[in-house]
């Protein structure tokens, strides 16, 4: 099935502009937290699908949004950096778009701490060819951080996202085309169906997965569902949260999945998430199979239940908890939803704070905490 087709720039839909903030946002901290605190490592940025740069109505495309998180994270810091060069890499396939990419780029102000490369070429050969420039952040516990925005379902084989997370500090951003993976699945043998799957995936799982889903809807669903296992298999991955950015007529845009071995990783993400307005164009959904919710960041009450079914009968601690919520739910950490069933009387919390009070969760003195079973 063929990708998306665009002119060389095009107009942005709020929804784009509202990915690129949040990936603006996440990086100004990334660049900073690593700056500050990766003594001597370089830190490698790469954008996998960079396009034109900029768009009819929006001068900042992500490759001018990541240079500008860049500069200012290392203006920032000052005398504080602590991390080698920022090497920032931008891979474009289309003739047209890369050569304007290029030249929105060499418009802007060069700074010396930043190293750029330019890379005509494929997702997965631009990846081969950006590792051979900067061999050690693939192979060493150097920063990598890799922003994937196809223009549609296919090009992302997982054998190259596999080979990006084997770095001990590497985090991937995915546009992640349920929908057009979901057609190409319907399509079946018209459509070279298991030849993409297998590279979309990275195994045969997707054959079994899919099968018997009749309603479109639960089928992109279930498409997510099985990629995240495929990237939960991965040694390395931790940590990684997937949401649907909607319209208001509450039709499906694409999911953005965040895969990291960190949980500071996702929590900063989640931070990022939260400075974008939701109250225009566009809202954030629950990318679950069986929650398909707007959700909000403020509302603990949706998800408390969830927190409660999945830990009832079971004494946990607090990192287990923290993990959960991090990879289950829309909230940075348990607090908010443990409070709400403390006051329901629904968990036990043993603490060696003996003036704790009731409905706060200090992490360091929370010993475990007792889940009621059923009645």
């Amino acid at each position: 099935m063929p990708s998306k087709q665009f002119g060389t720039i095009w107009k942005a839909e709020p929804h784009t502009i509202a990915k690129i903030t949040i990936l603006e946002a996440y990086l100004q901290a990334w660049f900073q937290i690593m700056g500050r605190s990766m003594f001597g490592s370089d830190i490698l940025y790469i954008d996998g699908f960079a396009g034109p740069g900029e768009y009819t109505n929006s001068a900042k495309g992500s490759p001018i949004a990541a240079l500008s998180a860049a500069k200012t994270a290392f203006t920032s810091v000052g005398s504080h950096w602590k991390a080698g060069a920022i090497h920032c890499a931008f891979i474009e396939s289309d003739g047209k778009k890369f050569e304007h990419l290029e030249q929105i780029i060499d418009r802007l102000d060069a700074t010396k701490a930043i190293r750029l490369y330019k890379i005509h070429n494929s997702f997965r050969d631009g990846i081969n060819q950006i590792k051979a420039e900067v061999p050690g952040s693939f192979s060493e516990a150097s920063p990598l951080f890799v922003f994937i925005d196809p223009f549609g379902a296919t090009g992302v084989p997982f054998s190259a996202v596999s080979e990006i997370l084997k770095s001990p500090r590497s985090e991937v951003l995915l546009n992640f085309d349920a929908d057009g993976i979901a057609r190409i699945y319907k399509a079946g043998d018209s459509a070279n169906c298991t030849a993409l799957l297998d590279e979309i995936f990275g195994n045969h799982a997707w054959e079994s997965g899919l099968a018997g889903i009749g309603d479109f809807t639960s089928l992109c669903r279930q498409v997510l569902h099985l990629y995240k296992q495929s990237l939960r298999q991965l040694p390395n991955v931790r940590y990684d949260f997937a949401f649907e950015m909607r319209t208001h007529a509450k039709s499906l845009n694409y999911y953005l999945v965040f895969a990291s071995q960190h949980h500071l990783g996702l929590e900063k993400m989640k931070e990022a998430m939260k400075k974008v307005d939701q109250t225009g164009t566009f809202q954030f959904s629950d990318a679950h199979v069986d929650q398909p919710g707007l959700f909000r960041f403020d509302q603990p009450g949706n998800y408390s239940p969830v927190l409660f079914a999945h830990f009832q009968g079971k004494a946990a601690r607090y990192k287990e908890l923290r993990d959960f919520a991090l990879n289950e739910t829309p909230f940075i950490n348990p607090k908010s939803m443990l409070k709400e069933l403390e006051l329901k009387e629904l968990i036990s919390v043993y603490s060696s704070d003996p003036k704790r009070r009731k409905g706060t969760f200090s992490e360091e003195k929370i010993e475990k905490i007792v889940f009621k079973g059923s009645e």
